[in-house]
């Protein structure tokens, strides 16, 4: 192990398959370059609870699939300040851990990919291979690289893990929770790294390769698609046009004189609910009436508390700023490894400001521009019919 570097937990959930499981634990312990490991099992309610020794495991009730809940179960028993997670059908060739676990030594934010050959011809899916050259084996990666997070190869620091809640429990069937965590982990600041020396061998092919029954394909992927399109705000995910418990942006509307105006706050606010967006205007501003059956229009609770900053993309208006383009205004937000952030400043002041939760975990203040993207300034007074019907 490196200098520095504490205990390793190797958590490995595991559903009825011991010959699988019993590799994968040989093939850990084998492991040389790093110090002292701990196995843990997490079963997910196997028929027979597996008896592994030199491991320990810990067992769930068979609810389901729920590799999540399986995974935080096996973190909450583990020691370790690092955490390495290996399904149970996925074994490590040697150097897996030295080569995983160094990143994390060096930044406790370090979300690590190792690389998963599947199937028998020993190599990752194209759409993997594609990603890795594209973002520089994640160097490069960007507020849609969550895509590329796999947890059956997965390494991160306790610290971490536990800042950001582990994985999402209310998963249950295959697939999802590791995008989700890649999701999460990205906007909490994260950093991705693929680790090409970190390899694991998969034996079954991978997802796009065991169905020979289109629809039957088609049925299992809805289903992780419809769940992550639930938790997981980013346009990638969801439909444009349907709504959500949790929106994408979140715009506060502050009290001023500009948006008193006749017909101002009204077009301001509509715009803005063209995308995935919730609204929350100043306790001072009453909201129009336009929007009193409008649950995405809200407004804002009294004290210092942000309700904007409970989403992704956080919008604070202090003049009347609408949105012109919503395409456009998301390309401008694109997260970079150090977040997102601009402002437009008016007589000194900001007049609107826009930061990302990726910038607001890393403390990245909004940089200041002159010419905004996907946004443009209402001057009043405006006559509603002619904005309703586009006059």
């Amino acid at each position: 192990m490196a200098k520095g570097m504490g205990m390793i937990s190797v958590i490995i959930p595991h559903y009825n398959d011991p010959d699988s499981l019993a590799k994968v634990i040989a093939a850990v312990r084998a492991q040389e370059g790093v110090g002292e490991v701990e196995i843990i099992v997490a079963d997910d309610g196997s028929a027979v609870v597996p008896d592994m020794p030199g491991a320990t495991v810990v067992t769930q009730e068979d609810l389901g699939f729920r590799a999540a809940t399986a995974r935080n179960l096996g973190a909450s028993t583990a020691t370790g300040d690092v955490l390495a997670f290996l399904d149970a059908d996925t074994v490590p060739e040697p150097g897996y851990l030295a080569a995983a676990c160094r990143h994390v030594e060096e930044d406790w934010r370090a979300v690590v990919v190792g690389k998963r050959l599947t199937g028998a011809a020993r190599e990752e899916p194209a759409w993997l291979r594609d990603a890795w050259r594209d973002t520089d084996n994640l160097s490069r990666a960007d507020d849609t690289s969550w895509r590329f997070i796999i947890s059956s190869v997965l390494t991160c620091s306790r610290r971490f893990f536990d800042a950001i809640g582990g994985f999402d429990g209310t998963f249950v069937g295959y697939g999802g929770e590791d995008w989700e965590f890649g999701f999460r982990a990205w906007n909490a600041g994260a950093t991705f790294v693929r680790e090409p020396d970190a390899v694991a061998v998969h034996d079954e092919e991978d997802f796009g390769g065991r169905y020979n029954n289109p629809n039957e394909e088609a049925r299992v992927k809805n289903i992780e698609s419809v769940a992550l399109a639930h938790r997981i705000t980013h346009p990638l995910a969801r439909p444009d046009g349907v709504h959500f418990e949790n929106a994408d942006i979140g715009v506060r509307v502050s009290q001023h004189e500009l948006l008193e105006s006749p017909g101002v706050l009204e077009q301001v606010i509509a715009s803005w609910l063209r995308a995935d967006a919730i609204v929350y205007c100043d306790p001072a501003l009453d909201v129009p009436d336009l929007f009193r059956h409008e649950p995405r229009v809200r407004t804002a609770p009294t004290g210092p508390e942000n309700p904007a900053e409970q989403h992704r993309i956080s919008v604070d208006l202090a003049d009347p700023w609408a949105l012109s383009d919503p395409a456009a205004f998301h390309r401008a937000t694109q997260d970079t490894r150090v977040g997102t952030g601009w402002r437009v400043d008016v007589a000194g002041v900001p007049s609107i400001s826009v930061r990302t939760a990726r910038a607001r975990a890393l403390a990245s203040e909004p940089r200041s521009i002159e010419r905004p993207v996907g946004i443009e300034w209402v001057d009043g007074p405006v006559r509603l019919e002619r904005y309703f019907a586009g006059w």
